[in-house]
């Protein structure tokens, strides 16, 4: 009975102590869950209250550094000379220390007019006199400041302190002059030339002529300049006062200069064509291997003849060579051995060709009259003048297509205009019907090179080349 006693006894307080186990492991349990969950509201609380630490820093950080993907190579511009650093990706930026950076600087245009000096100017802008007086030293190797004329236009630039630092000059299309302070120059400044940047394009314009080839052409978008370029050209063929008609055509290729984007002037004709009266007439500028320059036809015949086709380059008839005419004042009929050019007083008269002035002054009812010899073979005569061109005088020479007068209504007249003729052999004939011939044609070598250019330029004369600036007269 008492082993029966002794053995529930035991196996109760194994049973006692297994429940005690229970109980104080789900004690323990329910702690850490606590304390746990006291972890997780404090967090939760800092959170709120406080905000991210970690996004806190890495913002202080982006603030401070901007953003680089791995690997990539920054470019960091020092702000006083403007020029980049190379910077890999952990190395710093190189610091720029601020008092280095240069002064601002103000530019002031100066647009010369009558009588203002170099002196004046700068004394303006209240430029010490020594300054000036360096600064027209200085230039005078590269461009004599004292010869500035009306038009021109100087950039003068002025420091932080008003101090002048440097003049800017363009004496001419394509040249300019800078003069610059510089403490180790003997006058305190250094002046140097530099070429002004500039290009060229060629433009062909064409057009029909319905009044005159100089008004079609102008409506076309051409210079004057080239107008009367191109009546040069044509003078031994063409007599642009007389002979042109309604219908007529032209092209002219050629170029134009431009500086910083502004046209600045016309080159020279490249190639022309003109058709007066169905018959086609073409120019062509050729450099023979010697670098002479001149005019050809397609044969490759100069355009150069022994004299002009007229004296005037825009007229018209008023009187024509005839061997019996009734003249207006005389109130008879006499021969007129010449051509009669109406034109306004004042209009220049060329001379038709090279040659010597054989008589220059007044010849009874011809008026002021000038008679020039070219060769054996012909001579020229031109009368009724307004006045002689300066140096026109017995013996002087003179060249093809020089001015040797004006047109005016001296002698017996009843109105302006130049009385022209033309002498053959010693013998008065019509002007009109003189054929002169070329002075010379291309050979040999010459010859290929040429029709290699007439290639080229007939090519851009016909609108073949998309890379040419195409303008025609708005008819």
């Amino acid at each position: 009975m008492d082993e029966f006693f002794k053995v529930k006894k035991r196996e109760n307080r194994i049973l006692s102590n297994k429940s005690n186990r229970r109980v104080k492991g789900r004690s323990g349990l329910r702690r850490r869950l606590f304390v746990l969950c006291a972890l997780v509201f404090v967090a939760v609380l800092s959170f709120f209250l406080l905000g991210d630490p970690y996004a806190t820093s890495q913002e202080a950080v982006a603030s401070k550094e901007p953003a680089r993907e791995p690997g990539v190579v920054e470019r960091v511009v020092n702000s006083v000379d403007k020029k980049p650093y190379i910077v890999a990706e952990d190395e710093p930026a190189p610091e720029v220390a601020q008092e280095s950076q240069k002064p601002s600087f103000t530019t002031v245009e100066l647009s010369i007019k009558k009588n203002d000096t170099l002196y004046n100017l700068l004394r303006d802008l209240k430029v010490p006199p020594e300054d000036i007086i360096n600064v027209a030293k200085s230039s005078r190797k590269v461009y004599d400041l004292r010869k500035l004329r009306s038009g021109d236009l100087l950039k003068v630039s002025l420091d932080s302190s008003e101090d002048l630092d440097s003049i800017e000059f363009r004496y001419a299309d394509f040249e300019s002059m800078i003069i610059e302070r510089d403490p180790d120059a003997s006058h305190g400044f250094t002046a140097a030339k530099y070429e002004v940047p500039h290009y060229s394009e060629e433009a062909l314009v064409q057009g029909e002529i319905t009044n005159s080839l100089y008004e079609s052409a102008l409506r076309a978008g051409t210079d004057p300049k080239v107008i009367m370029d191109l009546t040069d050209i044509f003078a031994w063929d063409v007599d642009f006062a007389t002979d042109i008609r309604k219908g007529d055509t032209f092209k002219i290729l050629f170029e134009t200069v431009f500086v910083e984007g502004i046209p600045l002037r016309t080159g020279p004709i490249l190639a022309a064509e003109v058709e007066n009266r169905g018959k086609k007439y073409t120019a062509i500028y050729y450099k023979n291997s010697k670098g002479r320059g001149d005019y050809y036809d397609a044969n490759g015949k100069t355009l150069t003849r022994t004299l002009l086709k007229s004296p005037l380059r825009f007229s018209r008839i008023s009187s024509h060579f005839s061997k019996k005419r009734y003249h207006p004042i005389l109130k008879r009929y006499k021969p007129h051995h010449g051509i009669d050019y109406a034109a306004p007083t004042g209009t220049p008269v060329e001379t038709s060709g090279d040659g010597k002035v054989v008589y220059a002054g007044w010849k009874g009812g011809y008026g002021k009259y000038v008679k020039i010899k070219h060769n054996s073979t012909y001579s020229t005569v031109y009368a009724h003048l307004s006045r002689i061109g300066k140096g026109i005088r017995k013996g002087a020479r003179v060249k093809q297509g020089q001015v040797i007068g004006k047109v005016g209504k001296t002698g017996r007249v009843t109105g302006p205009h130049l009385h022209y003729e033309v002498v053959v052999r010693g013998k008065v004939v019509n002007p009109l019907s003189v054929k002169s011939k070329a002075r010379k044609s291309l050979k040999g070598d010459e010859k290929t090179r040429f029709s290699q250019l007439k290639n080229n330029v007939m090519a851009k004369l016909e609108g073949n080349d998309p890379s040419i600036i195409v303008a025609m007269a708005d008819n």
